[in-house]
């Protein structure tokens, strides 16, 4: 018996994963589509990539204590070996179905490897039944082998969140996350959409943000013609929900930091239009090419009255270019960040970061939460907004920022009357909205909007 298709191409997806340092999710499609997959096997495949992808340090560490010199060994072999390791450890694939599997897999890759990758897995095979060596409940590095997360985030979300939120968390982190779409006003009705979705078999049903639809069957609607045709955006729905708290009054001005590909440009100008008219926007970010790249999209969408340009916010220098101190009614600052909240997206993100570029992220937002506040005028407002759920990345700039020089005449304001309903315990104590990821509900995002007092009058 050689190795199934399902699984040549896992290994495949993670070895490609790790050589373009590329996502998962981009990869999975054109994977399917090399090695003609369908049905059970394409279910087959993501699972078994997507979850070796998600596990990859836990399974290193395991691997290497069977490795005699885990730093010489041939790296598709170690793709090899992860997913074989994944199989015995997470999926209680029968030894040997995952050892034979193993063998068959790496015999076209490197066929005098197989002995070293049958003698590793039928090692792992044999401690399989005592994974994760630990009670989760009690031992924290269990918790973190079993639930596949680096030690020190879970250490992080501990301290962060609680024991009970926590561990809620690090197991829907492995939980498929819902698929939200976001409609574009600007390419037709939500009638029309919802009609389309539900013709092409994506059992759409509304979410509580308007304009925001959930697809209970997301194969359809991705393979739906409605996203290449601009009539939705891919966005989570609590992303959807921080992107409505940066339109102001009807017509008015929002300038948005680090816009990246412009997805919260559509939704801000949407929720512009749906309160009576379109605004004036001003996307920008550091990077020329993705500044482009949403020029190009804008217009693809039909999104209107978008002005983009390329400025390093973290610094005031770009003050000029963004349109001048005090010129925004509104700016967005939607923060580079860790990505934390939405790491059931993005399987192998989780072991792409460390504790360091939490701080240095953070400084970042700090830094472009410095120049919205030079840009907003008086009586205007900020949205401080991120994906990630660590205290560092989101109270803490937001409590530095406002008890330093640059905070001065800002004050946060409660948005327990924007939150829709069922969401309430998505407000904080402070008034700000954090989500977290669960099973069937949206990606852990924070937002907090910082409203500048007017100009005292003569």
């Amino acid at each position: 018996m050689t190795a199934t298709p399902a699984r040549l191409a896992a290994r495949y997806l993670v070895s490609e994963a790790r050589t373009r340092q590329a996502w998962g999710h981009e990869l999975l499609g054109p994977t399917l589509d090399r090695f003609e997959l369908s049905g059970r096997e394409a279910a087959l495949t993501t699972r078994l990539a997507y979850g070796t992808l998600s596990a990859e340090g836990t399974l290193d560490e395991i691997l290497n204590r069977h490795l005699d010199r885990p730093g010489r060994i041939h790296p598709q072999v170690r793709d090899v070996l992860r997913v074989g390791a994944y199989e015995l450890l997470f999926m209680r694939t029968p030894a040997r179905v995952a050892v034979h599997q193993g063998v068959e897999s790496v015999r076209g890759l490197q066929p005098s490897a197989s002995g070293v990758v049958n003698a590793v897995l039928r090692k792992v095979a044999a401690e399989a039944p005592r994974f994760p060596w630990g009670d989760p409940d009690e031992d924290i590095e269990a918790l973190a082998r079993a639930t596949a997360h680096p030690l020190w985030l879970v250490r992080t979300l501990l301290n962060d969140l609680g024991s009970e939120t926590a561990r809620a968390v690090v197991h829907a982190n492995n939980v498929p996350a819902p698929l939200y779409v976001a409609h574009n006003p600007f390419r037709g009705s939500l009638e029309t959409l919802l009609d389309r979705l539900s013709s092409d078999g994506a059992d759409p049903v509304a979410c509580p943000i308007h304009g925001c639809i959930e697809s209970r069957e997301p194969a359809a609607a991705i393979r739906s013609s409605v996203i290449p045709e601009g009539l939705c955006l891919i966005a989570d729905a609590a992303a959807q929900f921080c992107a409505s708290l940066a339109s102001s009054e009807p017509g008015g001005t929002t300038t948005e930091i680090a816009a990246g590909r412009g997805t919260k440009t559509m939704l801000i100008q949407a929720e512009y239009l749906r309160a009576g008219a379109t605004g004036r926007l001003i996307a920008a970010d550091a990077h020329a090419f993705k500044a482009r790249l949403l020029e190009e999209r804008m217009a693809l969408l039909g999104v209107p009255d978008i002005t983009t340009v390329v400025a390093d916010t973290t610094t005031t220098d770009s003050l000029d270019v963004l349109g001048g101190p005090a010129s925004a009614d509104a700016v967005m600052v939607d923060a580079p960040c860790s990505g934390t909240g939405a790491l059931r997206r993005h399987p192998e993100k989780r072991w792409r970061l460390n504790p360091t570029d939490v701080d240095r992220l953070a400084e970042i937002g700090l830094r472009m939460l410095h120049t919205a506040a030079l840009l907003v005028r008086p009586g205007g407002f900020v949205v401080y907004s991120t994906c990630t759920i660590t205290e560092r990345e989101n109270r803490e700039v937001v409590d530095t920022f406002l008890s330093g020089e640059a905070g001065e005449g800002f004050a946060s304001r409660s948005l327990q009357a924007r939150v829709p309903a069922g969401w309430e315990a998505f407000v904080s104590s402070e008034g700000w909205f954090r989500s977290l990821p669960a099973p069937g509900g949206p990606d852990g995002h924070f937002a907090t909007v910082l409203s500048r007092s007017p100009e005292p009058s003569d």
